[in-house]
């Protein structure tokens, strides 16, 4: 090996690293990760097979070494031990799998990294790394797939054209100028990969932001739905206190009444009496204080749209179901069937049902609509999962699947129907 290949095998290795790390990412969640254990790992596992492979050079102490270090890498993350063996396998499979493909691609082009030439070898290591974070890439992006969030086109398209496009144009810089300026064609090499990992790294975290930004907006919202919820006790807690404080003259008011055999007054002024104690704005009346709260919220907002609301709820004052979970589906359902019904020029309604059977939770939501649906495919549509991406929709459908649970969409002529099964357990972190 020369000195050239030597330094464009460690400049490469970094970048290498870094596609590992993406690979590992894609196995495991870096939840609760001690980022400094991790980079020290990392930079390990790029120190000792770099030495191996340059110091050595021998095929079975790279393949040893590179599973061995693969899962000492995924002591980085909380699994289990048959999990860590199958992202190892798995991830070395398909790095000598590419690798394979990559050597006997250019072998067919007459580049051939056996022979052992200096500008096949360089030509042949980059290709590999390059196309090794290409299918990182469309991994990832399959997996954001499979957890419902959006993958524009844009983002598809530029997965292969930006490292497509470095990869030849580094071919181009090696095949034209290397042997002439070996120290400017590194440089551009090492620019061309911070340029692929900066491009998707910057746009990873937009794509974090936005998420942020929509996790933000719904705790926003759990947080009126609590503060309308304090609202109503409040209130009602006021109305029954001036009550009792009124207590002796309502009793002097209701025995004139009565003495005067006035047995209709009477039965008006209990009816009053009870409408003062029982604040009508409070809709939902389980005791469970996050539906509730959202409940109620919701429907005190239907209500400006002149939209009647039903609700039947059987369920204890506490489930396992975590609140931001249950947040995120009843805000996001509420807030389609609002929509939908308030579009209709009469019957306006939406009806709730939330029952707890065997520890099966069931909800049923249905409303009134003016019978126009949008599809986007074969996937439903709302205005507000528009302006959002489709970030509503595709967080409900996440949340029931932490919980092993079921949605159900129909609907009539004139009424759309939401049907959800959700088993009521704690998320395992």
């Amino acid at each position: 090996m020369s000195s050239n290949y030597i330094r464009v095998y460690l400049i490469t290795g970094i970048f290498s690293t870094y596609t590992l790390f993406r690979y590992m990412c894609i196995f495991f969640d870096r939840k609760d990760v001690d980022k400094r254990q991790e980079f020290l790992l990392y930079l390990l596992y790029f120190s000792i097979t770099s030495l191996l492979y340059i110091g050595l050079n021998n095929p079975a102490v790279n393949i040893i070494s590179n599973i061995v270090m693969f899962f000492l890498l995924t002591l980085n993350y909380d699994s289990t031990l048959k999990a860590r063996l199958i992202a190892v396998v798995s991830i070395y499979m398909i790095l000598m799998t590419i690798e394979l493909i990559v050597m006997l691609i250019l072998e067919y082009y007459g580049i051939a990294m056996s022979s052992g030439n200096d500008r096949a070898l360089i030509i042949g290591i980059i290709s590999i790394r390059i196309v090794s974070y290409i299918f990182m890439l469309f991994i990832s992006n399959f997996k954001m797939i499979r957890n419902k969030t959006e993958v524009s086109t844009v983002h598809w398209f530029s997965i292969f054209i930006i490292p497509a496009g470095t990869l030849i144009l580094a071919l181009i810089i090696i095949s034209t100028n290397y042997a002439e300026h070996v120290t400017l064609t590194l440089i551009s090499i090492v620019i061309i990969l911070v340029i692929n990992v900066l491009v998707f790294y910057f746009y990873n975290e937009v794509m974090k932001f936005y998420q942020s930004k929509f996790e933000k907006k719904l705790l926003q919202q759990q947080n009126s739905a609590y503060e309308k919820q304090f609202e109503i006790i409040n209130r009602s807690k006021e109305n029954t206190k001036r009550f009792r404080h009124d207590l002796k003259n309502h009793a002097l008011s209701l025995k004139h009444l009565i003495d005067s055999k006035d047995l209709g007054g009477a039965s008006k002024y209990l009816d009053n009496v009870f409408d003062y104690i029982d604040y009508s704005k409070e809709y939902a009346k389980s005791g469970n204080p996050e539906i509730d709260s959202i409940i109620n919220y919701k429907l005190d907002l239907a209500e400006k749209y002149n939209i009647k609301s039903k609700v039947n709820l059987v369920i204890p004052d506490k489930l396992k179901i975590d609140s931001f979970d249950l947040s995120i589906i009843l805000g996001n359902l509420l807030d389609n069937a609002m929509e939908a019904a308030s579009k209709n020029e009469d019957n306006k309604f939406i009806n709730i049902s939330i029952e707890l059977d065997r520890n099966v939770l069931y909800l049923s939501i249905c409303n009134s609509y003016e019978g126009k649906l949008k599809f986007n495919g074969k996937k439903l549509v709302t205005s507000k999962d528009g302006s959002n991406h489709g970030l509503g929709l595709s967080s409900v459908e996440r949340s029931i699947e932490k919980y092993n649970g079921t949605m159900s969409i129909r609907h009539s002529k004139k009424v759309f129907y939401v049907d959800i099964l959700m088993y009521n357990q704690q998320l395992v972190n």
